[in-house]
């Protein structure tokens, strides 16, 4: 899964990695988790990239009322062609979520976990696969909302968890935003694990843990807990 990430890029950078038309007003976050705004990279009918903030967690367009269930955070890559959630906002409303790492927990034991700072070697930002929708409000308010694609493991996330965000490379973001491309068949190819040496992993402080925290210490590298069996 994929339930806590971090952007801390500056808005004149993200503007020129994803190659935006303006630049998003955004300011650094280090512990950005669901229910939160996170940025969404889209193509405008006019044809022009842009970013824009957007809650985390996708509410669909035909919802009657907020759910009370959990929400839909994430979005597996197996089912996201014929649940009713994701399935027409699979076909026709892709985005990238711009993050420059994502957090995972793995188990030590039934009382002690420990939290995993995740993000690529070259220290380039991750382009994760997601889906957007827009809900309108019983006010006549639109609420935009998201969700991480999330695939099985790679070799390197087997170790911490059993699944992980898609992670597009460059070559086919165009592919991946274009509205027009309903080609459900071809895109679902896109969405398996990233290679295993894209990706680096370090431990980090249970600072992170709590979502009140967002500050760079969120990614210092710490040493890895370790138990006594």
């Amino acid at each position: 899964m994929c339930g806590r990430i971090n952007l801390w890029m500056s808005s004149a950078e993200l503007a020129e990695v994803f190659e935006l038309f303006r630049e998003p007003e955004w300011s650094p976050r280090y512990n950005l988790c669901p229910m939160q705004q996170i940025l969404t990279v889209r193509m405008h009918p006019k044809g022009v990239r842009l970013a824009e903030p957007t809650q985390w967690g996708l509410v669909p367009s035909w919802t009657k009322g907020h759910s009370t269930g959990p929400p839909l955070n994430n979005s597996r890559s197996d089912t996201i062609s014929i649940r009713p959630a994701f399935r027409e906002a699979f076909r026709r409303q892709r985005c990238l979520i711009p993050a420059n790492g994502f957090y995972e927990w793995k188990h030590l034991d039934k009382k002690t976990t420990q939290p995993w700072h995740i993000f690529r070697k070259n220290r380039q930002p991750l382009a994760l696969a997601g889906l957007w929708d827009h809900w309108q409000t019983p006010d006549g308010d639109t609420l935009e909302s998201c969700s991480v694609i999330t695939t099985d493991a790679n070799r390197m996330m087997s170790l911490v968890h059993d699944r992980m965000p898609v992670i597009l490379d460059h070559e086919r973001w165009v592919e991946w935003l274009s509205p027009e491309n309903e080609d459900i068949e071809s895109l679902a190819k896109l969405l398996v694990p990233c290679p295993d040496d894209w990706l680096e992993r370090t431990p980090v402080s249970s600072v992170v843990n709590n979502v009140r925290h967002d500050s760079p210490e969120c990614i210092r590298v710490v040493s890895e807990t370790r138990t006594l069996f």
